[in-house]
């Protein structure tokens, strides 16, 4: 797996220094998990927080635009734009070059993981548990709106993190969706 890895990555400026380590060390090491942690450790963790800042910057932008626009039609049209926008960023970050057709797929597989794992419950539940019950029901109805479709775009971030990623978390703690959510909403 770290053969493949290595060669998936080979070429990345942003992982030189991480190849360079695991190049290093990766002989001295004599069991496949630890090689593994290695691995993670040295090329995926440091993409990790880009991919992070990817999810809240879009998810921002998703709540501000959503929370500003009088027209539902140009919301819905944003969103699923930025959606496919940050498909396509994260997908890339981790090594994929997504054309249209992988890019559907890619959406496909990561709304199948979103139903699969059960995160689509995202209601008034999850919303007031972040900010609160009375600050809730004093929201407007299109900043709800905006906080709503900014928490979605982070499952979807984190959902696509999880699909698009090459190796799973063994050291490294996958994204939190409270904590991102609470960043989006600037409540971090």
């Amino acid at each position: 797996m770290t053969r493949r890895l290595k060669r998936f990555y080979r070429g990345r400026d942003d992982l030189a220094w991480g190849m360079q380590r695991l190049a290093e060390h990766e002989n001295d090491i004599m069991n496949a998990e630890e090689l593994l942690r290695l691995s993670e450790r040295t090329l995926v963790a440091p993409l990790d927080p880009v991919a992070r800042s990817i999810v809240a910057s879009s998810a921002k932008r998703v709540s501000v635009v959503t929370a500003v626009s009088p027209n539902a039609l140009v919301d819905m049209m944003f969103v699923a734009a930025q959606n496919l926008r940050m498909l396509r960023k994260l997908a890339t970050l981790y090594g994929a070059r997504p054309g249209f057709f992988s890019l559907m797929k890619l959406a496909r597989m990561v709304v199948t993981h979103i139903v699969l794992t059960g995160g689509i419950a995202l209601g008034d539940d999850v919303i007031q548990q972040l900010v609160g019950h009375g600050l809730t029901a004093r929201l407007s109805r299109k900043l709800g709106e905006g906080v709503f479709n900014g928490a979605l775009t982070t499952r979807i971030g984190i959902a696509t993190i999880d699909v698009c990623r090459p190796l799973p978390y063994i050291e490294q703690q996958r994204p939190r969706f409270r904590e991102l959510v609470a960043e989006v909403a600037g409540l971090n």
